[in-house]
């Protein structure tokens, strides 16, 4: 059950508006769509690392937003969430996602800025095939080479943007 303190709603972001630094944003578990589509380009840096789900609408109101946003609170994705957060434009941590769809994955690989899915544990070949085809800076350090399929492991091989696929 939610309580106020953990729920991010419009009142309080119009409340803070202008001084949004004021708010702790990575303390909230959810948040308003409404309160989402107002925040979404209120800083470059939006830390939305508490969140721990985040609906298709919520992630369509996010979608906009031009710098780094951060939702390493999320353990799952949905393949609709992962397509409209894929529209950002800035970073994109995804640091507690543990296990991506096919559709997820292929979303997530449209995703033009750096791509951070850190907290991923297991990722079979369809996946991996779609992330390899990710353009920019990939993070998926928290795979273990030596539990990746071969499959897997020469598809991630073939990432051409920067950073180290694991």
């Amino acid at each position: 059950m939610l309580t106020p303190e953990n729920l991010l709603t419009l009142a309080l972001v119009e409340e803070y508006r202008g001084r949004i630094h004021g708010l702790e944003l990575g303390s909230f578990t959810a948040i308003e769509d409404d309160a989402a589509r107002l925040l979404c380009n209120s800083k470059p840096y939006l830390n939305l690392s508490g969140l721990t789900l985040v609906s298709d609408t919520t992630a369509d109101a996010l979608s906009p937003h031009k710098g780094v946003l951060d939702l390493s609170g999320l353990t799952e994705i949905s393949d609709c969430a992962a397509r409209s957060l894929a529209r950002v434009e800035g970073g994109l941590w995804l640091n507690g996602i543990k296990v991506l769809s096919d559709a997820a994955a292929e979303a997530l690989a449209q995703h033009q800025g750096s791509l951070y899915l850190g907290g991923l544990t297991a990722l079979s070949d369809g996946p991996a095939a779609f992330l390899a085809r990710h353009a920019s800076f990939l993070s998926v350090c928290g795979l273990d080479p030596k539990t990746l399929s071969v499959g897997a492991r020469k598809a991630l091989s073939k990432h051409r943007g920067y950073g180290l696929p694991y």
